[in-house]
């Protein structure tokens, strides 16, 4: 994909906060979601899960266009479904 960025960091978290996140994120494919990682928050719909990142479509106020980043499951401290009322 031309617009497909991967996201990295020196950092990681505890294998346990990992296994979660890999459990958790199966249920949320294709919904809006929250993930929090060591290097910020994102907000966007989650694409897929693969062995060791997870793809994120997110909206960049630059140029008004949606990207998609790889965000590695090891430095993801949380991910939700984004709250809606």
């Amino acid at each position: 994909m031309a617009n497909e960025f991967h996201l990295t960091t020196v950092g990681k978290v505890p294998l346990k906060t990992q296994r979660r996140i890999k459990s958790i994120s199966p249920g949320l494919v294709g919904r809006i979601v929250v993930v929090r990682t060591l290097a910020g928050t994102f907000i966007g719909c989650l694409r897929s899960i693969g062995l060791t990142t997870i793809r994120l479509r997110i909206f960049s106020g630059v140029d008004r266009v949606f990207i998609t980043i790889r965000i590695p499951i090891g430095i993801i401290i949380d991910i939700f479904r984004f709250p809606c009322p």
